[in-house]
Parts: structure tokens; sequence; C-alpha cells
């Protein structure tokens, strides 16, 4: 099998470009880390929203590619406490006075490695909070995040390993807002597309689309359902297999594919978000650790995701996007 990578330019932005015989993907480190871009080869679908210019991408960041969410979605007026110390995040949505998506999405990555080992491809990018004052004046502690990308045959693996190098107990919270093309086939038929998520506890939402604590039992996500003429925005508690996965699928039938999308048990929710308006050609699905506003919910940890590492703790979070045919 053919594995290369190379040196690519891409929004005025240095990228690397990796490339088997199945897939091409586009790595970003100056964006946020994301891998931005991922096109199936046999068939040449584009199976990630890629913005086409600069102003595109920054009219909402967030809406192509992978982008890390650290922590992921909203928090209320952008505040919480944790073990005595009160952490105030930016109001970035401001409509909603919450702090949203947290703030690694936006920053420069550095490029620790990018090479073929055999019949895989290797990129790895890191961040250390102690050379970025302004992380540090938000979220006060000193951590470092190192992102694995692999390709090897028709998988896409992503790894996320966050360290606490200080003293003190630091909240963790990450999630990825994984931008599907929606619909993967090149007649733009919705119907023909459809997806599923193992997952049939919704939690309910105010009005400033924070959980109230509440929720309802329903199947219209584990049955499989398209996306077509509805709007979705909505967050629901992970299930997971027998070794600790939990896989959401998307099947197109017109363009014979099926996406299969991975996560290890680290990841207690998904958040199924489709646009504001029914010309949206995307669908994301996110998978995150903790919960929308997880700090501030009066409900266990081991519900809503809440989490701290202690001092040199170290957690891997993995998950592996799948692509084949129908």
């Amino acid at each position: 099998m053919s594995c290369t990578v190379r040196k690519h330019r891409f929004l005025n932005e240095d990228a690397l470009l990796l490339e088997n015989d199945y897939l091409e993907a586009l790595l970003v480190p100056g964006l946020g880390s994301n891998l931005i871009s991922l096109k199936w080869k046999p068939e040449g679908i584009h199976l990630l929203k890629t913005p086409e210019t600069k102003g595109e991408y920054d009219e909402n960041p967030c809406l192509f590619g992978i982008p890390i969410l650290f922590p992921p979605n909203r928090i209320d007026h952008g505040k919480f406490t944790y073990e005595g110390k009160t952490y105030s995040l930016p109001i970035n949505e401001k409509p909603l006075q919450n702090h949203l998506h947290g703030f690694l999405y936006d920053k420069k990555w550095t490029v620790k490695k990018a090479e073929a080992e055999g019949e895989k491809i290797i990129a790895q990018t890191m961040l250390n909070a102690d050379d970025r004052p302004e992380i540090r004046r938000i979220f006060p502690h000193s951590f470092s995040i190192t992102m694995t990308y692999i390709l090897e045959g028709p998988n896409l693996s992503v790894d996320a390993s966050v360290v606490n190098h200080g003293e003190d107990p630091m909240p963790l919270g990450l999630g990825y807002h994984t931008s599907f093309c929606y619909p993967f086939n090149k007649e733009g038929d919705k119907t023909q597309c459809v997806f599923s998520l193992p997952a049939s506890k919704k939690w309910d939402l105010s009005d400033r689309l924070l959980p109230t604590g509440e929720f309802s039992v329903t199947d219209e996500f584990t049955e499989g359902r398209s996306a077509a003429g509805d709007r979705l925005d909505d967050i629901l508690a992970a299930e997971h297999d027998q070794e600790g996965n939990s896989t959401a699928e998307i099947r197109d039938r017109l363009a014979g594919i099926r996406v299969s999308y991975e996560v290890d048990r680290h990841f207690k929710h998904w958040v199924v978000y489709n646009g504001k308006t029914d010309q949206e050609d995307l669908l994301c699905l996110e998978p995150y650790t903790w919960m929308t506003n997880a700090p501030n919910l009066d409900l266990p940890a081991d519900i809503t995701g809440f989490r701290a590492l202690g001092t040199n703790e170290e957690l891997t979070m993995r998950s592996k996007i799948t692509i084949g045919g129908m």
C-alpha cells in the first residue's frame, strides 16, 4: 500500500497532506490542529465539510473538519467552580450569554511527528499551556495535550492524550465538533442518507440550550433516521458495547458508502447538530467526554462525565472513523 506525507498549504497556513490508497487527509496545525479534510479516494467523496476560503472558515471555524473542543459546548455564563477555584471563560456566545466550545480550536499547535511507518501514516501535534499565557489566564493549569492521527487502510484514528503537569487537580472535558458532509451523494438527496447513534436518553434543554437535568427516552436515533427537513441540536447519553465503545454510523445509499464513528468509554455523550437552516449541507456528530455545562449540573459525575486529572496524571481518549461499502 502506498503511504505518503507531504507538506502542503491551506488557507495560507502550513498543512500536512496524509495519503494512502483509501484516504486523503489534510491536517492544519495552525488552525487548532484541525483535520479539516478527509476524502474517500475510491469514489472521490469528500467526507468532512471543508471551507473554500479563509473568510468562510473565519465565519464559523467549528463547522469545518474535526475541531477540538476543550471544554466542549456551553458553559453557563462562562463560569464554574471546582475545588474552591472559580473559572471564568470568555462569553463568546453573546445572544445566550454562554461560553462556547473552549479555547483550543483556534490556537496554533506544534508538529511533533509526521511520517509513514510501513502501512501506517502517523501525524502528531502538541500544545503546551505553559507556552500560552492567554490560556493560563483563563484556565490556570500547567498541562499539555498531544493529538495523534493515524491513517491505516480505510481507517482514521484520532487519539487525544492530556497530561496535568501541575499540582492542583485539573477539570478535563474534551470533544470533537466532527462536521460530516450531508449527504455524501452528488445528487444532494438527503433522504437517501441515514444516520444512527447508540443513544436513547435525550437531555432536555432550556431556552439557552443548557441541560435542565431532565431527560426523555427515545428510539429516534438508535433505529436510524434521516436528518432531511429537521433542525437537530440534541444532547444524548452515549451507550457503549461490551468492549467499552460507542459507534455512530452514517449510511448513504446513493453514494454506496457507510461511515462508522467509534469512540471509547471516555466519551459519555453525543451531540447531533445539522445547522440553523434547511440549506446547510452538514451533519455534526460530536462525541463529548462530558455533557454541556457539566461542571454546573447538579447530577452525579458518572452521568455528566465531569472528571479531573490529578498531579502528573495522563489520560488518552481514542476515536476512529472507518469507511466501507453498504
